[in-house]
């Protein structure tokens, strides 16, 4: 039992998290306006600013992990999805070149805009980590795309606006 204290303290030592964090933790006490995206790697050039009125989804994510990898073909078809309500931005956020990025981005057949990281007020830990905000650029979720409250916060956030139809999403 000696050991777990230890243990515990190690890992406050390294500065690593003893909880999983809350997604909603951060939800609306946060803007898109309070968000940057780096340079385009590949993609439309399209700007934060361009997505008035519509839901953004922002994903950072990395060639060299693998829950990212596995992860960008379901947002690429939640782009497609909620293309009339929703503008999905990548961030890549590991080392890497743009031709390594620009290779994963067309073996997966990414079409939407993919750039060099996202700066914003929230601290990423761990990637794939989104980000998802309602029209008014009100910060809905923070977290994991494999978190179950990701599907309920894109559902939300994509409900009225546009002209797409009803979302493929039931009502939890």
């Amino acid at each position: 039992m000696k050991t777990l204290p230890a243990f515990i303290f190690a890992l406050s030592a390294l500065g690593l998290p003893l909880i999983a964090a809350d997604p909603k933790a951060d939800a609306g006490a946060h803007n898109l306006s309070e968000f940057q995206l780096g340079p385009l790697i590949t993609g439309p050039d399209v700007k934060l600013a361009d997505a008035k009125g519509k839901a953004v989804l922002i994903d950072e994510w990395g060639i060299h992990c693998g829950p990212c990898l596995a992860s960008l073909p379901e947002i690429e078809k939640i782009s497609k999805r909620y293309k009339d309500k929703l503008v999905v931005f990548g961030g890549h956020a590991q080392e890497g070149t743009d031709e390594e990025v620009k290779a994963v981005v067309a073996k997966n057949r990414l079409t939407y805009t993919v750039t060099k990281g996202v700066s914003g007020p929230i601290q990423v830990t761990g990637i794939p980590h989104v980000f998802i905000f309602d029209p008014t650029g009100k910060l809905m979720f923070s977290g994991s795309p494999f978190d179950k409250e990701f599907e309920r916060a894109l559902h939300h956030a994509t409900a009225g606006t546009g002209n797409a139809t009803a979302s493929a999403f039931p009502e939890h």
